[in-house]
């Protein structure tokens, strides 16, 4: 059976998307609670970890993952964003679930929204796509009868739609500078939020973290009586593979060494420093895309196209809730880019070109700037070709997927 979701996402389009019209008065978790209460609770139907922070989320939450498929159990992930396919966000450790078992969750998904509908309990104008994400996910899992789920915070923590979970395990990430205008404008304030996952007798695994941040966090962790363990300072890759060894390990001690490592190493995740060294019709040398969208994660992709000594043309956007001249700075100075081709990231999330465009004035290598991000890629891609020269593409998930549809 041949997998496809076109129908889930039509039918999901007709929903609010936070994403697209954020609403800061949408984020409770009251309509949580009356989804998984209707479908008989499916966020219970196994245990599961939760794994918040502001980045590295993908990684740490696929490094459980592949930990416990690699010590025999069958794993769900529910991640995003999605960068290529929608199964990205909802999938198991080994990639997509069979096709029947998403058919049978959109059938109930969508038969049980009509009856609350119908009688009354949810009205459809309140009713948000990430909700109906969640509840889809968990339905998934069910069906699939997974050993293990492994939620991946949206954003936040307190208001995110997976926090109505009760883990075995919560992982934090790096917390920095993020949504500022729905999360707070200070680190405490987006640490307070972050915080809001950790649940009574729970034990947290975090990265390390400000003082200003871990202040917060050892304050939470105390008020639910639950220990909380910061693992030593690295590089961001070690940083989250000790993440992810360590929530494994604190929930199932036994795992031996050997069957991290293996679970280690197979971590692939798209969009995440990928490159990509054949495109047909095209003769440029490679393509590395990230979806990094932040000061730190930009820094973190530079550092290491300065090791693998990358340089080339930039293909950049970003949502407009980012830190945009954070990056643009970071770029610029970095004097690795020949040409800049600026644009917006899709249509699936809001952005402020003409915002992007005055972060990156300061450069004269700016080459287009249009808000057609089709023309934009082909372009970028067309003239990387005739200089063979590599195209890196940052700043966003949803452009990585778009440029992923073109090549």
């Amino acid at each position: 059976m041949d997998l496809d979701l076109v129908r889930l996402n039509d039918w999901l389009s007709g929903f609010i998307n936070f994403e697209r019209s954020p609403d800061k008065n949408m984020l409770n978790l009251s309509t949580m609670a009356k989804l998984c209460d209707y479908f008989g609770h499916p966020e219970k139907s196994c245990p599961c970890f939760h794994v918040a922070g502001s980045k590295g989320k993908g990684t740490i939450a696929a490094g459980i993952a592949e930990i416990l498929s690699a010590a025999g159990y069958q794993v769900g992930i529910y991640a995003s964003p999605h960068a290529y396919h929608f199964t990205e966000r909802v999938c198991s450790a080994a990639g997509p679930f069979p096709a029947d078992i998403y058919y049978a969750a959109e059938a109930e998904l969508k038969a049980g929204v009509a009856k609350l509908i119908e009688d009354g309990t949810l009205s459809r104008e309140a009713l948000t796509w990430f909700e109906l994400v969640t509840t889809f996910a968990m339905l998934v899992f069910k069906k699939a009868r997974v050993d293990y789920a492994v939620y991946e915070v949206g954003m936040g923590g307190r208001l995110d739609t997976t926090n109505i979970i009760v883990p075995k395990c919560i992982s934090v990430g790096p917390i920095e500078l993020e949504h500022t205008e729905y999360l707070g404008d200070t680190l405490a304030k987006i640490a307070t939020e972050k915080s809001g996952v950790f649940k009574p007798g729970v034990p947290i695994i975090s990265a390390p973290q400000p003082k200003e941040v871990s202040e917060v966090l050892d304050k939470a962790a105390q008020a639910n009586s639950a220990t909380i363990t910061y693992v030593p300072t690295g590089d961001y890759r070690s940083v989250d593979a000790m993440i992810s060894k360590l929530s494994v390990k604190t929930v199932l001690p036994e795992i031996p060494e050997e069957v991290v490592k293996t679970g280690l190493n197979q971590i692939s995740l798209p969009a995440r420093y990928e490159i990509v060294r054949s495109v047909e019709g095209y003769s440029l040398p490679l393509i590395l895309i990230d979806g990094a969208h932040t000061a730190n994660s930009i820094k973190v992709v530079i550092d290491r196209m300065r090791r693998d000594k990358i340089s080339g043309n930039l293909l950049f956007s970003c949502a407009y809730d980012k830190h945009v001249e954070e990056m643009a700075t970071i770029l610029i100075d970095s004097k690795l880019f020949k040409k800049i081709y600026l644009t917006i990231p899709g249509d699936f999330k809001k952005s402020d070109l003409n915002r992007i465009v005055n972060a990156f004035s300061s450069s004269n290598c700016v080459e287009i700037v249009n808000p057609n991000y089709t023309e934009v890629i082909q372009k970028a891609l067309e003239d990387s070709s005739l200089e063979k020269m590599p195209l890196i593409v940052l700043g966003s998930f949803h452009l990585a997927g778009e440029v992923r549809k073109l090549i």
